[in-house]
């Protein structure tokens, strides 16, 4: 799923039109996201056991009881959410300005993020530049 990592990229300082479309796509994704984790959540307790000496529950891929947790939960997100929405495909800078903390001037650098945090949005949310 995109969203953790559009969440990931709002951490970064773009540009304000970049800013604003990363912003806008989590917050028309917010919704679905949250719906989405909360029904997968109850699969997890549905199919899955309480690690001893914790609180949380995992689906022990193995137990006979992963098929069933793995075909719902594809199921799931596999579903078409109701609100469609339009949006521009975002550009990324190839550079980005950064601000010296010792001498105070902003300075251009290469934007650099990890490729799994880009790798999901690829097809759907960024434009390809280069």
């Amino acid at each position: 799923m995109a969203y953790p990592n559009l969440l990931k990229l709002s951490q970064f300082k773009f540009p304000v039109k970049t800013g604003l479309q990363i912003g806008y796509l989590v917050s028309k994704l917010d919704a679905p996201y949250k719906v989405i984790e909360q029904e997968r959540r109850k699969l997890v307790n549905l199919y899955g056991k309480v690690v001893k000496g914790t609180d949380q529950t995992n689906v022990d891929l193995k137990s006979p009881e992963a098929g069933d947790f793995s075909r719902e939960f594809g199921e799931l997100l596999m579903q078409e959410w109701p609100d469609e929405f339009e949006f521009e495909r975002i550009k990324l800078p190839e550079k980005v300005d950064v601000k010296c903390e010792g001498c105070e001037r902003v300075l251009e650098f290469p934007f650099l993020v990890d490729p799994q945090t880009l790798m999901p949005l690829q097809e759907t949310f960024l434009e390809a530049t280069g």
